[in-house]
């Protein structure tokens, strides 16, 4: 006699756990409620601590937001006119041909050392600590033009690595792919759905629907603030920006519970069925 190729008692214990959890789910509720518009605000408006630095790189309160100021330790990056290291006084050395000074420009590498200084050809060592990008290619230009130069140089600058580049980072947790600690650089504005990105996405077989994001505010205290991150909410998750020092937590809801039970189940009851089958 040919043997059945499903078992009826398998199938009626895996019903009766769905009829169970569906009951807990009418109970208890889907999962926890998102916070309001005014709590979203109230959490968005808190800024996070920041580590500022006075002129000399010495590290102080600072609670401004702006344009990002180079401190001690930067590794500074100039596109500068090759004629500026040509009037150096090694002249021998810059005169011989080099291929990477496409369009009369090459790039110049300086750190800011512990007193806040860089060094230029000619003109030396100049103080940049606590200055902006932009404030630095003026003072830069200012230093060359007209004492060395007839026309103002072009200069551009930007910082080719950060000192305290390790140390910004955010936090995602739970039910994720990659749970971890990510870099933040100061120049970048990541949101939710990146965030999200970042730790390899949220765990498909949970279909977690809500996230809770933590943040210490300028004033210490702990802030937080439920989003939705199901296919509903999509653009309020990217429209939700992801701050230095912020931990987003995917926490397990009951359903996300109830998703990985019946998963679990119906794998080793269809295990089992096809064992029994052969």
């Amino acid at each position: 006699m040919k043997k059945p190729w499903i078992r009826l008692d398998s199938w009626k214990i895996v019903f009766s756990y769905i009829f169970f959890f569906a009951l807990c789910l009418i109970l208890a509720g889907c999962g926890p409620r998102i916070s309001s518009a005014d709590q979203k605000k109230e959490f968005e408006d808190a800024m996070p601590i920041v580590a500022g630095f006075d002129a000399i790189g010495v590290e102080v309160a600072n609670d401004d937001v702006g344009p990002y100021r180079v401190i001690c330790g930067d590794i500074l990056k100039f596109q500068m006119p090759v004629i500026l290291r040509v009037i150096s006084s090694d002249l021998s050395e810059w005169l011989k041909p080099n291929g990477s000074r496409e369009g009369g420009v090459e790039p110049y590498m300086a750190r800011v050392d512990s007193e806040g200084k860089i060094t230029l050809p000619i003109i030396g060592r100049m103080f940049v600590a606590g200055e902006t990008l932009a404030d630095i290619e003026s003072a830069v230009i200012a230093a060359y033009y007209p004492k060395y130069v007839v026309n103002p140089p072009m200069v551009v600058c930007e910082v080719e690595q950060y000192r305290r580049e390790n140390e910004r980072v955010f936090t995602v947790m739970g039910l994720v792919n990659n749970p971890n600690a990510f870099p933040y650089p100061p120049d970048v504005q990541y949101n939710l759905m990146e965030a999200l990105a970042f730790a390899g996405g949220l765990d498909m077989v949970a279909d977690p629907k809500y996230v809770k994001i933590f943040r210490q505010g300028a004033d210490g205290e702990i802030v937080s603030a439920v989003f939705g991150v199901g296919s509903k909410q999509m653009a309020d998750a990217y429209s939700t920006a992801i701050k230095p020092g912020d931990v987003v937590y995917v926490d397990h809801t009951l359903i996300t519970r109830t998703n990985q039970f019946l998963s679990n189940v119906f794998r080793i009851g269809v295990g089992a069925d096809v064992r029994f089958a052969q």
